[in-house]
């Protein structure tokens, strides 16, 4: 019964495959009338003239972007890793990128031809929870514990603003 459920399966993602395929030659097949212009000379339009599905979202996890600020890698917690939740040789633990990084690099991902961002949580988080031998920290920023507060490990509230005027200015 199980192999039985197993080729019907493979048939199905084989079917779906084939259908996507189809539809994708059957669209390279139309004449588009469109000019390629690369990334860094592409003009979006001014942002009160887009609309959402106008937008070229990046999406950005900002612990793993760019360190701005070596000072707040810990989040002013003492104690080490399993209190601070920063260690950056660990892919579970903070690695130290933060809101003034992501601030620096703004021309980066306006490069890419990006014209909106979308941050993972920044507001204050649990910076360590597991059981004993498998912890890890709230780097993502799903461990929620202050939705007034940006966690300190990713910036101060003057740093987010710092960062939305750039963002806004830039756009």
């Amino acid at each position: 019964m199980g192999a039985l459920k197993t080729e019907r399966a493979a048939s199905l993602v084989s079917l779906s495959f084939a259908m996507i395929v189809a539809a994708c030659a059957g669209a390279a097949t139309e004449e588009i009338d469109a000019q390629m212009i690369p990334a860094a000379e592409a003009q979006p339009l001014p942002v009160e003239d887009r609309r959402i599905e106008d937008e070229i979202i990046y999406f950005v996890l900002p612990d793993r972007f760019e360190n701005g600020n070596p000072d707040n890698d810990r989040g002013g917690i003492e104690g080490g890793r399993l209190k601070d939740g920063y260690d950056p040789t660990d892919f579970g633990f903070y690695h130290g990128g933060d809101l003034q990084g992501l601030t620096q690099r703004l021309d980066y991902i306006q490069g890419l031809g990006m014209t909106a961002i979308w941050l993972t949580p920044i507001f204050e988080n649990n910076p360590v929870q597991g059981p004993e031998g498998k912890e890890s920290s709230g780097y993502h920023g799903y461990w929620i514990t202050d939705f007034t507060n940006v966690d300190p490990h990713i910036g101060t509230r003057d740093a987010f603003k710092t960062f939305v005027d750039a963002a806004m200015h830039a756009a």
